[in-house]
């Protein structure tokens, strides 16, 4: 998907459907009522004891805010501010191709004529970020890299630490590899430790030289 602003003189007004402020708002508020539903049957507890479905909720509940904001702020802008919604095939066969790596291997499963190996969240987490950065019209590969590493490491630390969602961070060969005296808790925080270190360790090497060279 792209956009182009609309502030030429004498230029098509930008309906308010068409408006990208509008439509973005739209899908954000679409994504807090997906995260919400998805946690519908997850316990909230109490205020000293939250359960696994308070921090979900709590999330749904920022994003339909921001997402709101975002919406009227698209109803409201002065014309000149528009931005004009446009579709573009390319970037979104790439965030298609990424969401559905991402569904068939996470868990694995027989897909009808399909079957996927258990990949996990350590193999799956970095490769749809990477995979989802290349829809962008100019790709920075380095930055890029660090950026699947450290929304993994942080993708990690969220959804199967915190919230202890059932989200497998391991492919299965690895998974039923954990020695019971290293236990699967730990061997999670060392991997998103792990994560955590490559995505600094690229940013210094890769990254931060090239932008002070700029």
């Amino acid at each position: 998907m792209t956009h182009e602003v609309a502030e030429q003189p004498g230029r098509e007004p930008v309906p308010p459907y068409a408006r990208l402020e509008v439509i973005g708002g739209t899908t954000i508020i679409g994504i807090a009522a997906l995260v919400w539903f998805g946690a519908i049957n997850l316990a909230v507890g109490t205020l000293p004891n939250f359960g696994p479905g308070a921090l979900p909720r709590v999330l749904a509940i920022l994003l339909a805010l921001a997402g709101a904001g975002v919406f009227i702020q698209g109803l409201v802008r002065r014309e000149a501010a528009f931005e004009r919604f446009e579709f573009a095939l390319r970037p979104t066969l790439v965030i298609m191709l990424a969401v559905v790596l991402f569904g068939l291997f996470i868990r694995g499963g027989d897909f009808g004529l399909l079957s996927t190996p258990q990949l996990g969240l350590c193999v799956v987490g970095p490769l749809t970020v990477f995979i989802a950065g290349c829809a962008a019209p100019q790709v920075n590969l380095k930055e890029l890299l660090v950026l699947a590493f450290g929304l993994t490491a942080l993708m990690l630390v969220v959804f199967p630490d915190l919230l202890r969602l059932g989200i497998p961070p391991f492919p299965a060969i690895l998974q039923n590899a954990i020695p019971p005296a290293l236990g699967r808790e730990t061997a999670l925080r060392i991997a998103y430790a792990g994560y955590g270190a490559i995505a600094l360790v690229l940013y210094l090497v890769f990254v931060r030289p090239d932008r002070r060279a700029a």
